[in-house]
C-alpha cells in the first residue's frame, strides 16, 4: 500500500511539473503580454473591433542605468485591420482611455496617456478615425501627473476618462488640461472648451 501511495505522489508531482513547464513556455512565447494594452469599441462606426498597443522596438540597453530595460516605440493597431496602424514614440508605455463618440460622427474615439520616468508632465493624445486613418481630434494636451493621482489629496484630481467630454456646443469638446501660472508657482487644472481639429470638420 505504501508503494502505491509513493507511486501516486510521484506521478502527481510529474504532472504538476509538466503543467508548470507548459505555463512557462506559454509566458515565454508571448513576451509582449506584460506591455500590451487593449481597448474594445466601434472605431469604424460599424463593427466592434479591438485596439491593441504593443512595443515594436527592443528593450533599451541596461547601461542606460535606471532607464534601461524599457521600450520606447509602440504600434497601435486594430485586430480587424479597419484603421491604418499608428506608430507612437518617445514614451515607455501607453494607457488607453475609451472616449466614446465625442464628435457625433458615428465612430468611437480613444486616447492614451503617455508614461515617462523622468517627468511629472504627461501627454494626452486623442484620436478619431477619418477615412481609415487615425487623426488627432484635438491637439495633444498636457497633464500634470498629480492631477491624475487620486491618492494625492493636496491637488484637485480628475479621472483619466474625464479629460475629454462631449460638449453641447457644436464642433467643440470639453477638455481638462494642466497649466502652470505665476512663474511656475501654481499648477492649475483648466476646464474649458476646445474646438475639434478644423481639418476633421471639412
Amino acid at each position: 500500500m505504501k508503494k502505491l501511495s509513493y507511486l501516486t505522489v510521484f506521478i502527481l508531482s510529474l504532472s504538476f511539473i509538466g503543467c508548470e513547464n507548459k505555463r512557462s513556455e506559454t509566458e515565454q512565447t508571448d513576451s509582449l503580454a506584460q506591455y500590451r494594452d487593449t481597448l474594445i469599441g466601434k472605431f469604424n462606426g460599424i463593427e466592434i473591433d479591438t485596439l491593441i498597443c504593443e512595443p515594436i522596438d527592443s528593450l533599451s540597453p541596461i547601461e542606460y542605468g535606471r532607464y534601461g530595460g524599457c521600450h520606447y516605440e509602440w504600434r497601435v493597431y486594430t485586430t480587424n485591420g479597419t484603421v491604418k496602424d499608428l506608430i507612437v514614440g518617445n514614451t515607455i508605455g501607453i494607457n488607453f482611455i475609451k472616449e466614446g463618440d465625442l464628435d457625433g460622427n458615428g465612430t468611437e474615439e480613444w486616447g492614451y496617456v503617455t508614461q515617462w520616468p523622468t517627468s511629472q508632465w504627461m501627454g494626452y493624445d486623442a484620436f478619431t478615425n477619418i477615412n481609415g486613418e487615425w487623426q488627432h481630434i484635438i491637439e495633444p494636451t498636457s497633464i500634470w501627473l498629480p492631477h491624475l493621482d487620486p491618492q494625492d489629496s493636496i491637488y484637485y484630481t480628475i479621472r483619466e476618462e474625464d479629460i475629454l467630454q462631449p460638449s453641447d456646443k457644436s464642433e467643440f469638446i470639453k477638455v481638462k488640461f494642466s497649466d502652470v501660472r505665476n512663474n511656475g508657482e501654481d499648477f492649475l487644472l483648466i476646464d474649458t472648451l476646445i474646438q475639434v481639429n478644423p481639418r476633421l470638420l471639412k
